[in-house]
């Protein structure tokens, strides 16, 4: 189906001084974006922050306010907010400084306390005109099981909390953390009611096997109380259910150990395990029902999958949708659910992250009669959304607005029998949902969706991003295009077969045409395909040109698992000016031959200096963009081995 052109859509853009790696909104969309990010532990200059985003102006992004963090500390590299009054309680995952690690001291669970600055239209003569809000720390805790690894990795890669209720709908939440590149990674459940949870607000511990991680999990409350944690890994989809007394700090598990729903199909007998597809995000689309990205195999392209979970057993896949062939991998996918009718039918906003800095937007129906979702529909292509990678993408929570009150439930005479002025029935003013998006380049991007009345004569219709009669008119028009152009190449072909082009007794329709243009439309095919064949050819000839140090770090070591399995290597030019990049997909197998490569962090300082100087020169890497891009690099003098992975890296490019 064609990508649907909407004006509508507006675009906001602001940059930072530092990478972000981690956004999440407001809970209740009270106009603020919270994004975390910086340059790590290192003496490049890069902060380390929390930065609170005004966004209330859909055409522009303001800084609210801030805090700088210890540049002696790791950056914020997840976040989760709690709304109250004034302000949030925002969960943040940030390691302490490696000697602190190293002493097993990582306070990794960190909690601020954030106040919005007050609107202009709440400032009063006595308020302090240049009061910017605040965020202070509150706490910190490490809440996984210490390591025993000679060298501390790990880091809480993940943090979710539950779906955030309705503002007349009392509701408490739970959380969910992950760790990352630790020797035996774990799943912690906590309750997300207290400001730092201690080890009796932990709901459950989940070992994972091995050095499996957990690359996304979400969390769904079915009832009150109730809750499902789902997480994936490469090649497995698990699920556990919660019953939670908050009062009591008394869980029931359903079941009593994680299961596992879904399994990745193996490889024929002959293949590697790495050539399977795998599983890169997944989002509760309801309480029983989730959608999963996948990434297929030698960067070939990507799918979102749609399962039913079932109570007990497999999961039930639904559905499939190939993304464009453009598209070779995906980072992040965020899912938005609008607001159900009084039967439960409702629509699904879903938003992922191309490794083509592209956003793929789409939407999938419920019904709730049958029980059963439509086929993922495209809604738009937003191209070029940042310079560089995306880290993180995310849609506003959207809560159904007000509806004016039916005039036949109020009362139509005062107390002393006076009439009473009856209200008009109207619909809530125009209804919105927001998707942010953050970048390695220090970007934030926020795009604005208006929303529509499912059913406009109807004061309490639910909202559509896409209504389905459109979506069926686009569906149709393509089945005609399609059937328009086979009837016209059958119609093409039947008359070339018959008497070719150029036969004046039985030229049809076609003679019309001038007499060179059926000459040529009656050479052999081959005639045309030389030609073809020569202008290819001569196109070849033009070099490509190498991308630099960040864009092939972006590329090639998007997620822990691709950095621990490829190389990304810099090494001098033979003529001592400039460095050349080159990839080698197998890392063990090169650092077995070049015993000489070294990472970054086992170079000596002298020559991390001189290092840093030939980047810069050769415009691959600037000094603020922090020292974080160069640690996953290899740095050699091998001109042999690195020379077989520069002529991969260009056959990649």
């Amino acid at each position: 189906m064609p990508n649907i052109s909407n004006s509508d859509v507006s675009y906001a853009k602001h940059k930072l001084e530092y990478p972000i790696f981690a956004a999440d909104w407001d809970p209740y969309n009270r106009g603020y974006l919270v994004v975390a990010g910086g340059g790590g532990e290192s003496k490049t200059g890069v902060p380390n922050k929390i930065s609170v985003l005004d966004v209330n102006n859909r055409a522009t992004i303001e800084v609210a306010t801030e805090i700088d963090l210890p540049r002696t500390e790791d950056s914020p590299q997840s976040l989760a907010s709690l709304a109250t009054k004034d302000g949030l309680i925002t969960f943040a995952g940030i390691n302490s400084s490696q000697a602190e690690q190293d002493a097993n001291k990582n306070e990794h669970f960190r909690t601020f306390g954030i106040r919005y600055p007050p609107r202009k239209k709440q400032k009063t003569d006595d308020a302090a005109s240049d009061d910017k809000g605040e965020i202070k720390p509150l706490g910190k805790k490490n809440l996984f099981k210490p390591s025993s690894a000679p060298k501390k990795e790990s880091y809480q890669r993940l943090l979710r909390l539950s779906p955030v209720q309705k503002r007349d709908v009392p509701a408490k939440r739970i959380g969910a953390i992950a760790s990352g590149l630790a020797q035996e990674n774990e799943i912690i459940v906590f309750n997300a009611t207290v400001q730092v949870p201690e080890d009796k607000d932990i709901i459950t511990r989940i070992p994972l096997a091995g050095k499996d991680e957990a690359a996304d999990l979400d969390i769904a409350q079915p009832d009150q109380n109730l809750f499902s944690l789902v997480w994936c890994d490469d090649d497995s989809i698990h699920e556990q259910s919660y019953k939670y007394d908050f009062a009591q700090r008394k869980v029931e598990k359903q079941p009593n150990g994680p299961r596992r729903v879904y399994q990745m199909p193996a490889s024929d007998s002959f293949e590697k395990v790495k050539s399977r597809p795998k599983f890169r995000a997944v989002r509760f689309l309801n309480a029983e029902n989730v959608i999963a990205l996948v990434n297929k195999p030698g960067k070939s392209g990507v799918e979102l999958r749609v399962y039913h979970l079932y109570p007990t057993g497999p999961a039930l896949e639904m559905s499939t949708k190939t993304l464009p062939s453009r598209v070779k991998q995906a980072s992040a996918i965020d899912v938005c659910a609008l607001d159900p009718d009084s039967n439960g039918s409702q629509q699904f906003a879903v938003a992922v992250a191309g490794q083509d800095i592209s956003i793929e937007i789409f939407t999938i129906n419920h019904q709730a009669a049958t029980d059963t979702f439509s086929s993922l529909r495209s809604f738009m292509t937003l191209k070029d959304v940042h310079e560089t990678q995306m880290t993180k993408l995310t849609w506003t929570p959207f809560h159904s607005p007000a509806r004016a009150i039916n005039p036949s439930t109020l009362p139509t005479t005062g107390p002393n029998g006076e009439p009473l002025p009856q209200p008009r029935p109207a619909h809530p003013g125009p209804q919105y949902i927001r998707l942010a998006s953050v970048s390695f380049g220090n970007t934030v991007v926020i795009d604005t969706f208006p929303l529509t009345p499912f059913d406009p004569k109807n004061k309490d219709s639910r909202y559509v991003l896409s209504h389905p009669k459109d979506e069926a008119f686009w569906k149709w028009a393509y089945i005609f295009v399609i059937s328009f152009c086979v009837l016209v190449t059958a119609f093409l072909f039947q008359s070339f077969a018959s008497s070719g082009f150029s036969d004046d007794k039985s030229l049809g329709v076609f003679g019309f045409l001038p007499q060179n243009v059926r000459s040529f439309l009656d050479q052999p095919a081959m005639a045309a395909y030389g030609h073809l064949s020569k202008v290819t050819e001569e196109a070849m000839e033009s070099p490509t040109p190498v991308a630099n140090l960040k864009d092939v770090v972006a590329e090639h070591h998007g997620s822990p698992e691709d950095a621990a399995a490829t190389a990304v290597v810099v090494r001098d030019l033979p003529e001592g000016e400039g460095v050349t990049l080159a990839v080698h997909p197998d890392k063990e197998e090169y650092l077995s031959k070049d015993t000489e490569a070294k990472h970054w962090d086992e170079l000596e300082p002298h020559q991390k200096s001189y290092w840093k100087e030939k980047l810069v020169k050769a415009g691959h890497w600037a000094e603020s963009e922090g020292e974080s891009v160069l640690k996953g690099v290899l740095w050699s003098t091998y001109a042999g081995l690195v020379g077989q992975a520069g002529e991969i890296l260009r056959n990649e490019l």
